[in-house]
Formats: C-alpha cells, sequence, structure tokens
C-alpha cells in the first residue's frame, strides 16, 4: 500500500513537468506573431536604394523622347539629305562676290600685257572694282545675315591674291611717275616685304591654330591689319592710274595722273611700314606660346 501511495506521489509530481515544459513552447509561439508584426512594420520604414527612387522618373523621361522621337525624325532627314539647303549657304551673295574678285585676276593679268589703248585703263578698273567688293561683301553678309565659313575663308584669300598679282605686275615695269619714276628696285622690294609677311602670317595662323583657342585668338585680323590692306589698295590703285598716262587719251587730266604717282609711292611705303609693324605685333600676341 504504501508503494502503490509512493508511485501515486511520483506520478503526480511528475506530471505538471510536460506542461511547464510547454510552457516555453507556448510563449515562443505566443511572441512569434508579434515579432513577425514588427517586422512587417518596420519593412516599410526602409528607404530603397537610390536607383529605385529615381526609376518612376527615369520611366517618365523616356516616354517622353520615345513621344518626341517621330517629330524630330523628318527634320533630321529633311536637314541630312537636302543638298539644295547645303549649297545657299555657301554660295550666298557676298560668297560670289569674292569669287568674282578671284576670277577677275586672269582679266587683270591679260589686260597688263595687252598692248590696247584701254588696258591700262581696264587694269585700273578691274582693281578698283575688286577693291570695293572687298568691302561689299563684308557689309552685305553682316547686313543679310549671310556669312558662311567658306566666305570667311575665302574673303581674305582672294584680297592677298589680287594685292600679291598687281604688285608682282608692277615689278616688271618702273614706276611712272612721281619722286620714285623710272626706279626699278623699289616696287621688288616692297612686294618681297609685303609677299614675305603673307607667307609667315599663314604659317603663323596655322600654327596658332594648332595650338588652342587661345592661341587662335592671339592671332585674329586687328585694326592694324585692316589698315595695311587699305593702304595697299590705295596705293596700287594710285600708280595703276599714274601708269596710264597717255593711254588715259585726255580723259584724266595729266596734273591727277602726276599727283596720283607722287602720292601712290609715299602710300606704298607706309603700306610696308604697317606691314612689318602688324607682323611684329602677332609675333608679340604669341610670344608665350613659344
Amino acid at each position: 500500500m504504501l508503494a502503490s501511495s509512493g508511485r501515486c506521489l511520483v506520478t503526480a509530481e511528475l506530471r505538471p513537468a510536460p506542461a511547464a515544459a510547454a510552457a516555453p513552447a507556448a510563449a515562443r509561439r505566443r511572441r512569434a506573431p508579434a515579432s513577425a508584426a514588427q517586422r512587417a512594420t518596420a519593412l516599410p520604414a526602409l528607404q530603397p536604394p537610390k536607383h529605385q527612387q529615381h526609376a518612376p522618373l527615369l520611366g517618365l523621361q523616356q516616354q517622353q523622347i520615345q513621344q518626341r522621337r517621330p517629330r524630330i525624325a523628318p527634320v533630321a532627314a529633311a536637314s541630312s539629305g537636302g543638298g539644295s539647303s547645303s549649297k545657299s549657304t555657301t554660295f550666298t551673295l557676298p560668297t560670289l562676290l569674292t569669287l568674282a574678285r578671284v576670277a577677275a585676276i586672269p582679266a587683270l593679268v591679260a589686260a597688263w600685257y595687252s598692248a590696247a589703248p584701254w588696258a591700262p585703263a581696264a587694269c585700273t578698273a578691274l582693281f578698283v572694282g575688286a577693291s570695293l567688293t572687298d568691302y561689299l561683301d563684308g557689309y552685305l553678309a553682316r547686313k543679310l545675315d549671310a556669312s558662311s565659313a567658306f566666305g570667311a575663308f575665302l574673303d581674305p584669300v582672294a584680297d592677298k591674291l589680287m594685292v600679291a598679282t598687281v604688285m608682282i605686275l608692277m615689278c616688271t615695269r618702273p614706276l611712272p611717275a612721281g619722286l620714285a619714276a623710272g626706279n626699278t628696285w623699289l616696287m621688288p622690294l616692297v612686294t618681297c616685304v609685303v609677299i614675305g609677311r603673307e607667307i609667315t602670317m599663314s604659317a603663323l595662323r596655322e600654327w596658332a591654330a594648332a595650338l588652342g583657342p587661345e592661341a587662335h585668338s592671339a592671332v585674329a585680323v586687328s585694326w592694324v591689319g585692316k589698315w595695311k590692306t587699305a593702304a595697299q589698295m590705295t596705293s596700287l590703285t594710285l600708280l595703276l592710274l599714274a601708269r596710264q598716262g597717255p593711254a588715259a587719251g585726255g580723259a584724266v587730266p595729266p596734273a591727277a595722273l602726276a599727283a596720283a604717282g607722287a602720292t601712290g609711292v609715299p602710300l606704298l611705303l607706309v603700306a610696308a611700314l604697317l606691314t612689318v609693324w602688324s607682323l611684329a605685333l602677332y609675333f608679340a600676341g604669341l610670344w608665350r606660346f613659344f
């Protein structure tokens, strides 16, 4: 009997143990939903990465680009496929005047060596017309907004070709009138100075363009260069006018021809001085790049 009662006590003492062992598991089961809820509420507080934040904006921009693309494509096709539009912007009225100045050079050479009585006057008229178009094409390019890259390149080339051609032609004959009448060395000397300067400036501008925009801006056309060109063209016009002499046929008074010859030679020397001065200024502006 004592044995049976002992077994009952042992059994009674051992029975609560499963409930006590199951208590932590029940507590864990009760805590599990709470921690999951906390994790669920904590996740939205985290900010997404930056690339995901901007994803809607990027998508909107791509949609706008897709919508604009059909409108841009026909314009690009028209601008790239039209050959006539590029021609019209290249061969503008100022550029055509510059081309006419270049085309007048062979006619001037032919008139110089012609024995016709009107040939000296034709030389003077061609050179005066070329000098006037030099001013006119620049004025029209600014007035009509018709400038072009080809015209900007061709304009100074046409000036240099015309001036160099007339100076070389005048070296073949003595000076017609003035204090240096009959002189045979002054004109070749001035011609060598002018042509040598132009060759040097061409090489200098090409080298400056290779250095960069700052160096290239240092050899931009200055006011000394513009005055040099004006003095050259005025002096050569006066010397061509003085060369007419008897060929003028009384159209120009002899006193005016003599005055043209007397004024043309000193003005030509002034042009040579401005030529050397402008070259020195360009070298001074580029000296820091050497």
